[in-house]
């Protein structure tokens, strides 16, 4: 038993090293291709896209404490309804613009997948 162990955690590692080259690999190649899609990519990691994410989620993290202070009895009724009424709002609000950003990306999703079906429907 103790002359597999070593093997074992060599080849442990060794496994582990493959997938981490072949992630590597894999956001060299398409980081450094030249497809059409480059401006997609650099368009969704845009700073105002960050921005309106981080701003979600900050939301979603008030409403969920101001949920948790209701429950333990810090807050009172009425001013929990008020506060969640705003940042639902406010959240609602973001979420509309985060989705209007994401429409151009939705038609050209939509395009490639049409694409796609016609290809397989001509192989076939």
């Amino acid at each position: 038993m103790s002359d597999v162990l070593p093997w074992m955690f060599i080849i442990v590692a060794g496994a582990a090293m493959l997938v981490a080259l072949g992630s590597l690999w894999l956001s060299l190649s398409l980081g450094l291709s030249d497809e059409a899609l480059g401006d997609v990519r650099a368009q969704l990691t845009s700073d105002a896209r960050q921005a309106l994410l981080t701003e979600k989620d900050a939301l979603l993290q008030e409403l969920r404490d101001i949920a948790f202070e209701h429950d333990a009895g810090k807050l009172s009724d009425q001013d929990f309804e008020e506060l969640n009424k705003k940042l639902r709002a406010q959240a609602r609000h973001v979420l509309h613009e985060l989705d209007e950003a994401a429409e151009a990306f939705r038609d050209e999703a939509e395009a490639l997948i049409a694409k796609r079906l016609g290809d397989s429907e001509e192989d076939a």
